[in-house]
This record gives C-alpha cells, structure tokens and sequence, in this order.
C-alpha cells in the first residue's frame, strides 16, 4: 500500500509553514516518509507470507467445532467472525445441530443489553477519549499523522472526528468504519446471528468477561504501544477487505491451521504486547472458566472469535494442556 500523494502534502505541507525560515524542515520530513514506507513494506512481506502459508493448507470444508463433555455436561466450541458479508452462507448441519441442542449460549461478552450499552459509554469516556483537551496527534510523528490521515480519507473520515480519541480507540473506530465501507456488516456476523436465534429460542446467555476485561488491557497499554497498533491499522486499511476475506475463506474452510498464521500471531498483531492483551491473556483467563462449565449439567454452546480457537496459546491448546478430551480439529 503507498502512501496517497494528497495527504502527504497536505501533512507536510503544514509542517512546513513559514519555509523560509525553515527550510531543513523539507529533507527532515522526507527522511521520515521514506523510514515509514520501508516499515510498511517490511510489514506487507510478513503479511504476504502468512498469506500464502494460510492459502497452502485446508480444513474440513466447514466451519470447525469441538465439543467437550463428561457424563452430564457436552459443551461445544465454535470460532465466529464479528463481522460477516450478509450474503454469506456459513451454516453448517453441525452447527445447526449443536446451536439446536443447548440450552446456554455463551458469548466474549454482552454487547446487546441496555446495561452492556451504558457500561460501554462510560467505558468510553473514562478509557477511549482525552480529557483536559488532548489531541492524538500530540502523541504521533509527522510520518504517522501522514499515515493516519491516508486511512482517515479511505473512509471518508476528516483529522479533527477521531483527535479527542485515544490511539486504541481510534484504531478500532477506523477498522471497523473499513470493514462497513467494504461491504462488511456486524449485523451479519456470528454472535448477532446466534444472539437474534437464542432469544427467539428462550436460551438462555453467558458470557465470559466484562467490557473492562475485553478492552481494558488494550486501553491500558502504554501510549507507544497503543500509537503502534494504530499505524499498523492505517497501514493496512486499504488491504483490510482483501486480509478479512482471506480469513473469512480460512473459517469456513475450517483451516485452523491457517487461521493461526493470520490471526494468532504477534507479528501479524503488530506487538507482542497488543497480542498479549488482545488474545493471549484472555484466552488463559478464558479455558479455566469453560473447563468448570463441567460441573454444572447441561449443553452449552461456546462462541468466541476464531482466533481464540487457532495457534499454540488458543484456548482449545489450553484446554487440552489440563488434560480435559476435546475432539475436533
């Protein structure tokens, strides 16, 4: 992805107000384009890499499922995408069976309830916007101000809507308004499907964490990390589409194997850190929660984001560390 030459002037354009009295600032700032284009390049080889190492291998040709269960209690595991094209067809009679079998439904957290709402906005204001007047761009260079402004005028945002925003904030905000603009829709995706099935159905909902617990160890990174994550976000924008089908592709395929090159995976997370906090500590705090679902009889269906099922620290690698027998890929 190249920088857009508009944004580029335009950001450094205002960098180099009074020019006469600051003429070192032009070879400066070029210096800083040509440091960031070679980050973003090596980024897309890696990205390219795991591309093509996920393509190589295959699933079973449908979403994947893994169950586990004792002698009054079968739990099945599902990944799920958030964010689906609404013509997609995903449903498998293995899903449909497991969906029509339980009787709880547990998802990462509550998104739907009036109280999951107002939980999320104070969440927001405490965690996602300055206070006092601050600015993103006061904690960005001139080089990922440029960077950020090329994402902002994919989706037709202006500087000024995301500069009251945090980094982490601001880096959801924009992949989010990419997958909508690109034709993806949260309605579409898993969790509001089986939500929308489960209420009709009278099932009743579980959940695994709180709003903090999803997002509070992301907002509480420090600022260059968070600032990081932001980048890597705009970077990408313009292939977000093209990387989402990709993963997409690999789900439906029931390519585990591949999904753990894409999405379990510091280096396509942008950090150790942001994969830390974003997969990695939540799946550990996740797989002792589910393992003690076994002590309460039932059937449970356990839908979680895919990349929490794929990859050496998923929670099914987890599961099966403590000895727990869960079939399935």
């Amino acid at each position: 992805m190249q920088i857009r030459g508009l944004a580029l002037s335009l950001i450094l354009g205002l960098s180099l107000t009074g020019l006469a009295a600051c003429r070192e600032e032009a070879p400066d700032a070029a210096s800083i384009a040509a440091q960031a284009a070679d980050a973003r390049a090596e980024m897309e080889a890696a990205t390219d890499a795991a591309v093509a190492a996920a393509k190589a291998s295959h699933g079973i040709g449908e979403p994947a499922l893994w169950v586990l269960k004792d002698d009054d209690t079968t739990i099945y595991i599902m990944g799920t995408v958030h964010l689906l094209r609404p013509e997609l067809d995903w449903r498998s009679d293995a899903i449909n069976q497991a969906v029509n079998a339980a009787d709880t439904l547990v998802f990462e957290a509550d998104v739907s309830s009036p109280e999951a709402g107002a939980e999320m906005m104070k969440f927001v204001r405490e965690e996602g916007l300055f206070a006092n007047g601050g600015q993103l761009t006061n904690l960005l260079s001139d080089a990922e101000t440029v960077e950020l402004q090329v994402a902002l005028d994919y989706v037709g945002l202006p500087l000024g809507a995301v500069q009251n925003m945090r980094p982490w904030f601001a880096a959801v905000n924009l992949s989010v308004m990419q997958m909508t603009k690109d034709g993806f829709d949260p309605t579409a995706g898993v969790e509001q499907v089986l939500m929308a099935e489960g209420a009709e159905q009278g099932k009743s909902f579980a959940y695994l964490e709180t709003v903090d617990d999803q997002l509070g160890r992301l907002a509480r990174l420090p600022d260059d990390v968070q600032v990081d994550f932001l980048i890597s976000s705009a970077e990408s924008i313009e292939d977000g589409a093209e990387m989402l089908d990709t993963l997409v592709d690999e789900w439906v395929d029931g390519d585990v194997k591949g999904l753990g090159l894409l999405m379990a995976n510091p280096e396509m997370m942008g950090s150790e850190e942001v994969y830390d906090a974003l997969l990695k500590t939540r799946n550990e705090t996740w797989a002792p929660k589910i393992a003690a679902m076994l002590d309460t009889p039932g059937t449970r269906l356990v839908a979680v984001g895919s990349g929490h099922l794929a990859g050496e620290d998923s929670v099914i690698t987890l599961l099966r560390a403590q000895g727990l027998d869960v079939t399935g890929p």
